[in-house]
Formats: structure tokens, sequence, C-alpha cells
């Protein structure tokens, strides 16, 4: 069976720095523990739906350096079970890298050299094994490629009438103005709270939503909103859900690096697995939870482990 889902993105070699507290400017702090770990938006959540769709159901187009990280990321990624045919290694180049300073609540600095990330280009969309992976997928995520790239994959998707999930990520600092051809039909849209503000030029999440909603009414958008949960905006309708409190389920944050990846990737694979757009939104703010437990960037849950952590969390709630 070839690959149900499609994701486009950037695959990091992830390198945390856990501080007791994020240094001023000028500060030096210690460092507590160092973790160098698999990471990048693409890469994680291509994990987070594979371990919830199982081996050989997710595929990644990306692009990496002919170096050790390179060689090691699609190793990582054959282990958990996402085909790697869709990957370009490129030669003078190196693998894309993450520096992430992580305080005791979690709290996280990213600064990433974008490296072979960078290169993905429309020549590789157009490569044959791409152009495979596309027509048989029965979803796309597009999450945070270059600029020039964006629009071209969600054009793909136009053309290939897929259901496509866009998480512009770091191009929201574009604006909705660049991007508002690229919006036409597109099925859903995801940002955090601040990129919601800044690529619709908006003040507060509510004047956000609402223009969006003007500028492509038959998107639904989904809005994370950190330690306050998460928010689904749909033909002029908000519904929102509350942060989910991980001392019920005996666990606490630890860092919460990869949680949105996390959060897009379950809400992807559970819509492959044909839930309604609320129940896998539902999945999808615990598995961003459940990541936030872990100090990993890839610590996302497997399908078990997520819909156990919501019958307990459900019971605990109901219990008060």
């Amino acid at each position: 069976m070839p690959p149900e889902l499609l994701v486009t993105g950037a695959l990091n070699w992830d390198i945390n720095l856990f501080v007791k507290h994020l240094p001023n400017p000028g500060e030096e702090v210690v460092v507590e523990k160092i973790e160098r770990v698999p990471g990048g938006k693409g890469g994680n959540v291509s994990v987070a739906a594979a371990r919830i769709l199982g081996p050989g159901r997710v595929a990644l187009t990306a692009c990496v350096g002919k170096d050790d990280v390179g060689r090691k990321q699609i190793s990582v990624l054959k282990d958990e079970g996402v085909d790697t045919s869709g990957i370009q290694v490129l030669d003078h180049v190196e693998s894309g890298q993450a520096y992430i300073t992580v305080d005791d609540s979690g709290t996280n600095v990213i600064e990433t050299h974008f490296g072979a990330n960078a290169r993905l280009e429309r020549d590789h969309i157009m490569q044959s094994q791409v152009q495979t992976l596309l027509s048989k997928s029965s979803l796309m995520v597009v999450i945070d490629p270059p600029r020039a790239l964006a629009g071209r994959i969600l054009a793909e998707g136009r053309r290939l009438r897929r259901p496509v999930i866009w998480h512009p990520g770091v191009l929201t600092r574009f604006g909705l103005e660049a991007f508002r051809k690229d919006l036409e039909g597109l099925d859903y849209l995801v940002l955090n709270e601040a990129e919601a503000s800044r690529f619709a030029n908006a003040r507060g999440l509510d004047d956000a939503l609402e223009t969006i909603g003007k500028a492509a009414p038959g998107t639904k958008v989904l809005v994370t909103l950190g330690g306050k949960g998460a928010a689904f905006y749909a033909k002029g309708k908000l519904s929102k859900i509350g942060k989910v409190q991980l001392n019920k389920l005996g666990k606490k944050v630890v860092n919460t690096t990869g949680c949105g990846d996390a959060f897009v990737g379950a809400f992807a694979a559970y819509r492959i697995l044909e839930n309604s757009d609320m129940e896998a939104f539902r999945y999808a703010n615990m598995a961003g939870a459940l990541k936030a437990s872990r100090s990993e960037t890839r610590g996302s849950p497997s399908r078990k482990e997520l819909e156990e952590a919501c019958q307990r969390y459900s019971a605990s709630t109901t219990l008060g």
C-alpha cells in the first residue's frame, strides 16, 4: 500500500540545551544537560503521524546534505516507518540544524540554520518519485517550506484535488496578502496564536480569524494556544478546547519544543483514519500536551498511548 499522507517540510538536527532560566542579553547561564536529537517540522510531523498510522502510511519530501546528519536523519525516519523516497540528498551543503535553549518551565528559544532545507525547490517536487507520492496520497501536510516553493506545493494539491493542511510557520511574516491566491481552495490552515495575528496583521485572535475568514471563507483554521489549549474556526464559528492539565495524567511540562508538530501530525493522522474534524482536533490537542511532558523534540505519542491518555483524562475530568 502506498503512503496515504505526504508531508513536505524541514529536517533539522536539534541541539537542546537545558538551563534553569533563559539568559538575559549579556548573561551567561549554566547548561545543565545537552541532548542531540532529530527534529525539523517536516520530520517531526511525519513521525508523529507514523506513530499513529503505522509503518509505510506516511511519506516525507525534504532535503538533507550528504553528511552524517543527513544519513542519520534518513535512518531514523526509516526506523519510524516513514517512507523516505521523496528526500533529496544534496552535495556541498550542510543538513539543517537547530539550537534550542529550554528552561525549567519548558519555555524555549530556537535558532535555526536552514542549510539544505532552503534548497527544497520546484524541480524536486516535479521529480517522478515525488509526483508518484503526490498522486497516490489522500492528504497532504505542507509545513514551513521555503517561500518560493509554498505556492507551488499548494497548487499541486489543488491540481490533484487532495485535501491540504498548511502550516506556514515563519512564512507568516510575509503576511496574508502575499499568499491570498494560495489560500484559494485550501482545506486547513494551522497557526499558533502569535502567527495568526502576524499573518492577518490583526490585533488579537478574534480579529485575526475574522480577517482570515474573509480572505479564505472555505478554509478551516486551527490555532494552537500554548498553555491555553487550541481553537478551531470554520465558517465564522469558533470552537475552543482547554489546555490539558498534565498533572491529572501524572505528568508535567518538560519541553514544549515540537508540541505544535505533534498536534499537526496527530490531526492529519486521525483525518486519514476518517475521524471527524473535531475528533481529530481533540486527539491533536492531547498529542501536543503529551509531547510537552517529554524532553525529546520528537516526543509524540503512539496511537495506543494517545487514546489511553484521552480515556484516562476524560474519566478524571468527569470525576472532577
